[in-house]
Formats: C-alpha cells, sequence, structure tokens
C-alpha cells in the first residue's frame, strides 16, 4: 500500500540473497538461472531494458515482433531473471470490473475511470491470445473470481462502487454477476462469513513460467541480450549538437552503468518497480516499496478432487483489509496471499523492511506466516474437520482431529510491490528526458495491466502516438502526477 511521509530513503538495489517463491523453488532446472547472452557486456544497444520481470520481459517481447523494431535489445537484471515482483506474485491475473471505479471517479474523472476498467478487461484477453499465439506452457487457466465481503463495511464500499460504475454506464451485463442474499454467496463461496460477493473473468497461472518462455523466445528469435546479475547503478545522458546554429538539432545518449561496465544507449526503459527512485530520483515518494508475503498450501480432503475451487477469489473485511487466493489446477496447490492486518509491525510492509530502512525480500514475517497458516481454516466451512460434514461434500468417516502431515502450509514466501499515490502504474515517456521511458508502479496489481501496459508503451517507443497505445491517459508520468502531495478522496 501507499504511504504518506516527510521524506523517503531511497530503495536501493534488490537484496542479493532473497527467498524463493513458490514459482522460484519449483523451476530450479531454468536454464535462465545465472544466464548471460555474452560473456561480457556490448559497449552499446540501441534499446536498454533494466528489469526482466513481466515488465521488462513483455515490453523486450513487444518491440521485437513489432514495427520498427530495434536492431539490439539488451536487458539488465541486477538478479536471476524474473527474480523481483512477478516471480513472488501470487499467480493472479484478475481484472478490477468496478472494484476501482469510484476511486478512480473520484481522482480522474467518470470517462478515465471506465477508461481504466476496459483496460484491464482488455489485457486479460491480451494475455491469453499471447499464451496462446506463442504455446506458453505457464498453467493458464481461464475463469472467473469472486469478489467477496465478510462483512458490512465491505460490503457497503463494494456496493457503492458498484452501482456508481453501473449508473455510469459500466458494463456488467453477461461480465459480473452479483449476488446479495447472504445464503446464497456462503453457499457459492464457501466462506462462513460472506455478505456478498460478485463473480467475473479473471484467469491464474505460473509467472516465472511465462516470463521465461517470453525471454527465452526473444533471445532465440529475436536477438535479445540478456544479462542477469548485473546490477544498474547509474543512467546518465550526453547531448551531441547535430548543428553548431541550431542548438536544439541535437542527439541524446544514455550511459548505463553496472559494477561490469559501461553501456550505451539511444533509448532506455525502466522496468524496474518498487526500484525506480534509486535510478530516477525524481520517483521518489511517488512510487514507494511495500512488502507483500503468500503462502503454497496443500488442501485438505474438501478442497481437493472434485471439490476443488471453481473460482478464484479476493475477499475483504473493514474499510481496506483483503486476502487473495488460487487453487491452481494442475496440482490443488492454493495459493494464497495477504494478511497485512496481522503484522505486528505495519512499516515493514510499508517498505521499511530490513535494519537498512530498505525493501528486503530475504526473509518474512512470522505474524503473517501464522495468519496465512490459518486463514483457511477460519475463513472457509469444510477446511477443519469440524466443517466436514457442513455442506462440504466430504464423507462423515473423513473427520479427524488435526491436518494429515504433508497437508496445509507447505512454505510463504516475501515479495517487494511498488505503489503509486493513485493506484495506477506510471506507463510512458519520462518527462524532460528524451529516449527514457518507465513502466513501473503496478500497486499489487501488475498481472491485470502488464501486458497492455508493455505493447503500448512498445507502440510509444516505436514511432506510435500516445493515442495509438491504447493505454488510459491518467498512466503517462506527468507533472502534474510526479508531486508530492496526497491524492484527496473520500474513499
Amino acid at each position: 500500500m501507499y504511504y504518506e511521509a516527510e521524506s523517503y530513503p531511497s530503495p536501493g538495489l534488490p537484496v542479493k540473497d532473497p527467498c524463493l517463491s513458490f514459482w522460484l523453488q519449483n523451476t530450479r532446472s531454468s536454464s535462465l538461472l545465472g544466464y548471460r547472452t555474452t560473456e561480457s557486456l556490448p559497449p552499446s544497444a540501441d534499446v536498454v531494458i533494466i528489469g526482466s520481470g513481466l515488465s521488462g520481459a513483455a515490453t523486450a517481447y513487444y518491440l521485437l515482433v513489432g514495427p520498427n523494431a530495434p536492431k539490439s535489445v539488451l536487458m539488465l537484471e541486477a538478479r536471476e531473471a524474473c527474480d523481483g515482483a512477478t516471480g513472488r506474485n501470487g499467480g493472479h491475473c484478475r481484472p478490477y470490473v468496478f472494484q476501482g471505479h469510484h476511486e478512480y471517479k473520484e481522482i480522474f474523472g467518470k470517462e478515465e475511470a471506465l477508461k481504466i476498467a476496459a483496460f484491464e478487461m482488455a489485457n486479460l484477453h491480451l494475455m491469453a491470445e499471447l499464451i496462446e499465439e506463442e504455446q506458453i506452457d505457464c498453467d493458464f487457466w481461464l475463469g472467473e473470481s469472486f469478489e467477496t465481503c465478510i462483512d458490512q463495511e465491505a460490503a457497503n464500499k463494494k456496493l457503492r462502487s458498484y452501482q456508481e460504475f453501473k449508473d455510469d454506464g459500466g458494463p456488467l451485463e453477461g461480465v459480473v454477476k452479483l449476488t446479495t442474499n447472504v445464503d446464497e454467496a456462503k453457499r457459492l463461496t464457501r466462506m462462513r462469513n460472506a455478505v456478498l460477493t460478485a463473480s467475473f473473468p479473471a484467469a491464474s497461472l505460473f509467472p516465472y513460467k511465462l516470463v521465461s518462455h517470453l525471454l527465452q523466445l526473444c533471445i532465440s528469435k529475436h536477438g535479445l541480450n540478456l544479462q542477469t546479475h548485473t546490477p544498474v547503478t547509474a543512467v546518465t545522458s550526453t547531448s551531441t549538437s547535430l548543428s553548431a546554429h541550431d542548438p536544439r538539432l541535437s542527439t541524446v545518449e544514455w550511459i548505463v552503468t553496472t559494477p561490469r561496465g559501461k553501456v550505451t544507449a539511444n533509448k532506455v526503459v525502466f522496468a524496474t518497480n518498487a526500484y525506480t527512485a534509486t535510478l530516477l530520483p525524481e520517483f521518489l515518494g511517488n512510487i514507494v516499496p511495500g512488502q507483500g508475503q503468500c503462502a503454497a498450501i496443500v488442501p485438505t480432503p474438501s478442497f481437493s478432487g472434485t471439490r476443488m475451487m471453481e473460482k478464484t477469489c479476493c475477499y475483504h473485511w473493514g474499510k481496506d483489509n483483503f486476502d487473495y487466493l488460487i487453487q491452481r489446477p494442475k496440482d490443488g496447490v492454493i495459493i494464497l496471499g495477504g494478511g497485512k492486518a496481522s503484522a505486528s509491525h505495519p512499516g515493514a510492509i510499508l517498505g521499511c523492511t530490513n535494519d537498512s530502512g530498505r525493501p528486503d525480500d530475504g526473509g518474512k514475517q512470522a505474524e503473517i506466516t501464522e495468519y496465512l497458516k490459518g486463514a483457511m481454516g477460519e475463513y472457509f466451512v469444510g477446511w477443519n474437520d469440524s466443517d466436514y460434514s457442513s455442506g462440504s461434500g466430504a464423507h462423515p468417516d473423513q473427520k479427524r482431529e488435526s491436518l494429515r502431515v504433508g497437508e496445509g502450509l507447505l512454505y510463504d514466501w516475501t515479495g517487494i510491490m511498488g505503489y503509486t499515490r493513485d493506484n495506477i502504474p506510471f506507463v510512458g515517456n519520462v518527462e524532460g528526458k528524451a529516449g527514457a521511458y518507465v513502466i513501473a508502479g503496478h500497486c499489487g496489481h501488475g498481472m491485470a495491466r502488464i501486458a497492455s501496459c508493455a505493447k503500448g508503451l512498445a507502440t510509444l517507443m516505436s514511432g506510435g502516438s500516445w493515442l495509438d497505445t491504447g493505454l488510459p491517459g491518467c498512466f503517462q508520468p506527468t507533472k502534474e502526477r510526479m508531486r508530492n502531495k496526497k491524492m484527496e478522496t473520500t474513499t
């Protein structure tokens, strides 16, 4: 979540020894581990992309397969490929349909708020098309998700946004199914405290497999040069005059500095999310880091086999509390994220996650681990033995005193997300810096936006207009957004 402060520390570079997520644990045979396309850095490249998560990988892909493709693209990664937020997320590709409409309308106006919702739904379709077209094996599942409220305060907030979205002409028919009957909401979601729920299109996937496939495709077919374990420590520019009589006629060249040497580039893409302000100080306070925690959970019999969950979900309570989960069709493992309300040191989830005050995804918070360990039993009917006969479909003789060895919490991990004041990313040319582009600040919601953001950014970099990108205008990193003043809303 975003936080206001009098001053913000530089996020620095990603820590050298991060923990492993479920996704990273299960891809230790990847040929991209420690990968460097060339032994040494090239002296120059048309485009340098900093960061190898989905933002960097998708931008490289759409640049290289699109019109006016650059002759050379170099990708620099501080750690392993896809070792940041993408490789640590909850495996959701879940658009906001109506959920954010009230907030976005207050900040940007009705039309722009509707564009954001349409953009996210289009991104879901783009992801499906990309995965099918390139035959990407990433456990992609396309179905529906529940947006569930488990107390009245959260329900009132969701209903307000739903009704406002409907009144403003937002597309709901055939897209969203709202259930306000409490008993029906409980039955559909299997949540004992459900007050209301809404279902809508969404997807789940194995994020590392998606990114690694895109990277390997770009390397093998389109000449991408990927250099892992090559942190960028500075990016500066020089200007060369093309005319002694007209100082306006000049070219800008970017110098990208790493511990392994310097590279010059015509264009630089900052796909650096939470760490953007390290290299672009103007983003200090405009993108702030925040730690998230997820768990992989082996289901009990009542949530296995034919009784697996049919939809993904996100459940809310209070003003801003929520958890989110998917159940993987391939192996039944549940990926559950959230638990922030249980943290005893709230500052830890806002970015100051180690003794240096810098983001740290090398460890985890014990309170959140305990919360995630017990969340399924706390919220879902039929998870614990005492609930097995309560409409779960489980056989009475399956009752037992405790979970079997191997069931329940398998492992949990942390990741660092980048948050913005207005809860939307920065995408586009960095104002006042020709040839510098940013795609960052995804607010823990990147999978629902990044593919379309990257495609739009590639269009812009290849000579297209902003209108050609299909991006909402509010995503641009304008001077108005780059300010140190809190967005005021009544939310």
